[in-house]
């Protein structure tokens, strides 16, 4: 018997001698020394695609919130949280405007107080990670393709996972990845969508990438996602487009509009139940998106004509909506489209216009005209990335603050600012007629 023991044991120590590699790599990855630095960049790169429901407590907490708080903790433990005098000046404007537009709309101080504290944090975060690591904007945009591509690919094997039974369904069978429905998808991840197409069209790198991101998105059938691609499209051929060639491309618009129309149910839905909708000015039988689209446009321009100048207050949307709603929907019967998007109007632009007046709309639409008038082949491509996703996510989805939003206003403020140096400090240093140098 003891023979037999030692033998055993000899096989035993023989066998495990033969796993010590395994072992040691699994040791090495385990202590592999991550600097802070790294963890932040990545988390904060990765932490713009957690729109992911965890909880609702009078607020939607969303899975990248507590990676946003404890970094915004460690970025203030080392003192590295920025926030620039430009950036002060504009959140007090809207406060202090926001308390004077509630004396007379109603708005509680509790709600501006709650959404101008949420616009600083993200704000802040983002802005002081954006601008204080040493990251150029094409290395962040790099990072951030990078981790979009990845939701894109999970994409499709949760597609295929969930039509196999191997998971349960989602809600209508259409693609949206680690999302609940199809918008928030394409939300995440137009940016990198536009920046793959536009260096396919420089020098024709990136076909696979690109060619996942159009059937990813074909499969998500989410007229968003559709209109993310026409203005990528739009863009990106802008530099290129006489007045024949402008005609053209409108005209290949409308028949890929028209092609889309007969071979998307979803999209031929919100189009055909819009304009009925419209001409019988009655929303009683539509869709959710069409209900939320049409309801909150006319709360906003109720709104926005009572207050022109300078709306109700942030946050002074919600005591519009219960104001103004009722008079289009006393026929509703489904309860939970009574409150759909009565927190952020469905649209930036709609809130806007309800809360900040006609003096925040010019602000808004300012910024994004300023900030796309870049120079360099490389600004102009990010600009053309960055530009559709400003359009679809503030034409569709109201937040103040989201998850993505200022890690994308900051790219393409700073896109702006580094063109501006390079190229506008150019022009300025040129010898004038009769100026001596």
């Amino acid at each position: 018997m003891e023979a037999l023991l030692d033998f055993v044991g000899l096989r035993l120590r023989l066998a495990l001698a033969s796993l010590d590699p395994w072992p040691q790599r699994i040791e090495t990855v385990l202590t592999y020394p991550i600097r802070m630095d790294q963890y932040l960049v990545y988390s904060t790169a990765f932490s713009i695609f957690l729109t992911v429901m965890l909880a609702h407590k009078g607020v939607d907490i969303f899975l990248g919130y507590p990676i946003v708080l404890v970094n915004t903790l460690i970025l203030l433990g080392q003192d590295r949280l920025v926030m620039h005098r430009h950036h002060a000046v504009i959140v007090l404007a809207a406060t202090l405007i926001s308390f004077i537009a509630s004396a007379h709309s109603g708005t509680s101080g509790v709600s501006i107080i709650a959404q101008v504290l949420g616009i600083l944090l993200f704000s802040i975060y983002f802005f002081s990670m954006l601008t204080n690591f040493g990251l150029s904007v094409p290395r962040w945009i790099h990072i951030y393709s990078r981790c979009a591509l990845g939701i894109v690919i999970l994409g499709f094997a949760l597609f295929v996972a969930r039509h196999l039974h191997l998971m349960p369904p989602g809600r209508d069978g259409r693609l949206t990845s680690i999302y609940q429905e199809p918008s928030l998808f394409v939300y995440a991840t137009l940016p990198a969508f536009g920046i793959y197409v536009n260096a396919w069209l420089s020098d024709r790198r990136y076909e696979v990438e690109v060619f996942l991101f159009f059937m990813a998105y074909a499969l998500a059938d989410s007229a968003l996602g559709f209109l993310g691609i026409l203005l990528i499209a739009f863009f990106a051929a802008l530099p290129r487009l006489n007045f024949w060639r402008m005609v053209m491309f409108f005209f290949a618009a409308a028949v890929a509009f028209t092609g889309l129309f007969f071979a998307s149910f979803n999209f031929r839905l919100r189009v055909v139940e819009t304009v009925v909708a419209i001409v019988k000015m009655n929303i009683t039988n539509v869709n959710a998106s069409t209900f939320a689209v049409l309801s909150n446009a006319y709360v906003t321009i109720k709104t926005f004509l009572s207050n022109p100048l300078i709306g109700v207050g942030i946050g002074g949307y919600q005591f519009a909506y219960t104001k103004y709603m009722p008079a289009i929907s006393a026929n509703v019967q489904d309860p939970d489209l009574l409150t759909l998007n009565m927190f952020d109007a469905s649209s930036l632009f709609f809130r806007t216009a309800a809360e900040m007046g006609l003096l925040g709309l010019i602000v808004l639409i300012g910024f994004l005209v300023v900030c796309s008038k870049v120079h360099g082949d490389q600004h102009i491509a990010i600009r053309n990335a960055l530009m559709p996703y400003m359009i679809v996510r503030m034409g569709r989805f109201g937040a103040w603050f989201s998850l993505e939003l200022y890690f994308f206003v900051g790219l393409f403020l700073l896109n702006y600012l580094h063109s501006r140096a390079l190229y506008g400090g150019a022009r300025r240093t040129q010898p004038q007629p009769g100026t001596r140098i």
